[in-house]
């Protein structure tokens, strides 16, 4: 009876230690090499490789996948780029937008502190709107409708694309955020049909000189009728206002001739903002050994190549890296 217990308990000791060995993080065994340093950009570059690490990642040095890059959340130098597209449901709402109802503004020191209050009486909402309005007014906003050429004439079931504007020159301290408005800003509004204006299609894009942008357009689109990225404040007349859909805004007032001034403004949003580059992935840990990588580079210059190799388990990681320097020539 001893002898099975003692046999028993080697054998749960050799499996704890059999699975601790499977589990733990062992040294990286990796190693890459090319046949030569210098390379046409038509050619194909074989990457060979030796070990077998859990995960193989990698760095070519273009653009978007450049290793230097991959800690980057901000980046300056770009060309920041607005456009959207317009639909105008009748006479009514092109002639608006002709006569300059309808404004696009840009703010670099707006401070979004919006009102709230907890009750939702229809004296609270006047409060609240004041509040607002006095808070959209003490902010200096720049016009950019003429940047835009928005249509003023066409067909009532089309979606129009505007200019594309740029408004890097608005844009004083990159690392400071900025917000877009629109406002509808009449003596006497008009049924401007059962869509009104309706805006969407929005396009915000930073382009660089080296082909790649960073591009904000998501971070605007429209949303469900409590929409967060953009805030509806009624300045004046309670009435009329604009809404928000799941792809557009819109500005549909009923029929009256009231004085109306409706605002729509974006959240903040930061011109230097950037996504870090990222590596391209070769090996994950279910995959068999990887002997040969090959790569086409897209740009021409001194590429610094990074191979990222590592053993990942629950009780940690061990990593490798591999640096290569290859010259691409035209």
């Amino acid at each position: 009876m001893r002898n099975k217990t003692l046999l028993f308990l080697i054998m749960s000791l050799s499996a704890f230690l059999l699975s601790c060995r499977k589990d733990g993080v062992g040294g990286v065994d990796f190693n890459v090499t090319t046949p030569a340093t210098t390379y046409k950009l038509s050619d194909t570059v074989n990457f060979d490789m030796s070990g077998n690490p859990d995960v193989i990642a990698f760095y070519s040095g273009d653009s978007l996948h450049n290793y230097a890059n991959k800690d980057r959340v901000s980046r300056a130098g770009g060309t920041l780029n607005f456009s959207f597209q317009v639909r105008a449901s009748n006479d009514s709402a092109f002639a608006a937008i002709a006569n300059g109802a309808l404004k696009v503004l840009v703010s670099t020191n707006f401070k979004s502190t919006y009102a709230s209050y907890k009750d939702s009486t229809f004296t609270d909402t006047l409060r609240v709107a004041a509040a607002d309005s006095s808070m959209i007014h003490s902010a200096k906003w720049t016009d950019i409708s003429s940047r835009l050429s928005i249509p003023t004439t066409g067909n009532f079931t089309t979606y129009y694309q505007t200019a594309v504007a740029s408004i890097s020159d608005l844009i004083t301290n990159a690392a400071a955020p900025f917000n877009i408005a629109f406002l509808y800003k009449a003596d006497t509004t008009n049924y401007l049909g059962a869509n009104g204006i309706t805006l969407g299609g929005f396009s915000l894009i930073n382009n660089f000189t080296d082909g790649t942008n960073s591009d904000f357009s998501p971070k605007i689109v429209a949303g469900g009728s409590k929409s967060t990225t953009w805030k509806i404040t009624k300045a004046a007349n309670q009435l009329y206002g604009w809404s928000t859909s799941t792809s557009y805004l819109k500005f549909i007032p009923k029929y009256g001739t009231a004085y109306t001034e409706s605002w729509i403004i974006s959240n903040a949003l930061y011109p230097n903002a950037a996504s870090p580059d990222l590596a391209i992935p070769i090996k994950n840990i279910t995959q068999s050994p990887v002997t040969r990588f090959s790569y086409k580079f897209a740009n021409a210059g001194l590429h610094k190549v990074y191979f990222i190799a590592s053993n990942n388990r629950v009780s940690g990681q061990k990593q490798m890296v591999k640096e290569i320097d290859l010259m691409i020539t035209p």
